[in-house]
């Protein structure tokens, strides 16, 4: 059974040992982050009320969100690429890239798509902290602290009866692994697949709707998503008013592609920092409860193995569509995968909350 001492119930403290040497600087030409419906949270509803009486809202999934505009389009704050009511921007705006996971402990991590996060502290990451300062970020972190509280307490505690039932379950099948012993098993190894494990994603189709395509930024006016066709992959830009253009195609290598050095000391990294995310192995173990094979430790590693395949395939993508493919995949190539994967990752359930 589970093994490892957990922060008791009471005690919030923000982990945010998964920011540490990294730098942000925002980007306001780049305008991914709003293209989405913002949660709104605590008096986030009434101050944006007070400015924009007339802003649609929405409620989605039991939430209440601020409407995007249709067919794959911004928020509807968004003006120019900036937001018209910045000051009374929910609270989801105000602390992107940060995202916090409620489970056993308040566990902060990066949304590493945004373009404004250097990637670099991934080439030497390692599980235990590294001590340095976070840079950039010190709004968005106040902000999050500023929400913690005791509906934060309640939301623990239900995600903790949660986890209790995954821990009986799998237990019971003798697949549980607690997560101590998942990353000291993992974490010595490479975790890069190979030739037999790289299975990238199948994206949606265009018509399955622009919002559910991953997504990224590539230097245009707006995001770039990419959709299943039948002859590959095609690229398409965002308006912010709704609806897209296509500007490429490209096929995604059907092996495993080569990488140079630069390129596998990103990807390692990157994988070792999924392995440190809490909401990973959650994700991964509310999964199993409807699968039987394997332990937490082998489906762990498999779903790495499936991120890294899509990084490689949509980082071998990304080199096609801008005129950039060679034999292997460069450090350029990788991160661009991990910028077109990191979101659609995060976003799975877990047995845990969002903050």
């Amino acid at each position: 059974m589970e093994r490892e001492s957990h922060t008791p119930p009471g005690t919030l403290e923000l982990d945010t040992s998964l920011l540490e040497g990294f730098r942000f600087s925002c980007r306001p030409e780049c305008g991914l982050c709003c293209f989405t419906s913002p949660r709104l949270m605590g008096e986030d509803e009434r101050r944006l009320r007070h400015v924009a009486p007339a802003v649609p809202i929405i409620s989605r999934d039991g939430e209440r969100c601020v409407a995007a505009r249709p067919d794959g389009g911004a928020c509807q704050l968004l003006r120019e690429f900036r937001c018209s009511h910045h000051a009374a921007r929910p609270a989801p705006c105000r602390e992107f890239p940060v995202s916090v996971h409620v489970g056993a402990r308040l566990q902060a991590t990066l949304v590493l798509s945004c373009p404004g996060l250097s990637l670099d502290r991934l080439e030497s990451f390692e599980a235990f902290p590294s001590h340095e300062p976070v840079v950039g970020l010190d709004s968005e972190l106040g902000s999050v602290r500023a929400r913690i509280g005791p509906a934060t307490e309640r939301l623990r505690a239900e995600a903790l009866r949660r986890r209790r039932r995954v821990v009986r379950e799998l237990s019971t099948t003798g697949r549980w692994v607690d997560d101590t012993e998942v990353r000291r098993l993992l974490g010595v190894d490479r975790l890069i697949p190979g030739p037999e494990e790289y299975l990238p994603s199948e994206l949606p189709e265009l018509s399955f709707g622009l919002e559910r395509l991953p997504m990224c930024y590539d230097g245009r006016r707006g995001p770039m998503v990419l959709a299943q066709s039948a002859d590959g992959w095609e690229a398409h830009e965002l308006f912010p008013e709704g609806g897209s253009r296509r500007t490429g195609m490209a096929v995604p290598p059907a092996h495993l592609p080569e990488v140079d050095q630069g390129a596998e000391a990103l990807l390692v990294g990157y994988l070792r920092y999924w392995l440190s995310r809490d909401c990973f192995l959650g994700a991964v173990q509310q999964e199993m409860l409807a699968r039987t094979p394997g332990t937490v430790a082998e489906v762990a590693l498999e779903e790495l193995h499936a991120i890294a395949s899509d990084v490689l395939a949509r980082g071998a993508v990304r080199a096609q569509l801008r005129g950039d493919a060679g034999v292997r995949l460069t450090r350029r190539d990788v991160e661009d995968g991990i910028r077109a994967t990191d979101q659609d990752w995060l976003d799975r359930p877990t047995w845990g909350s969002r903050l």
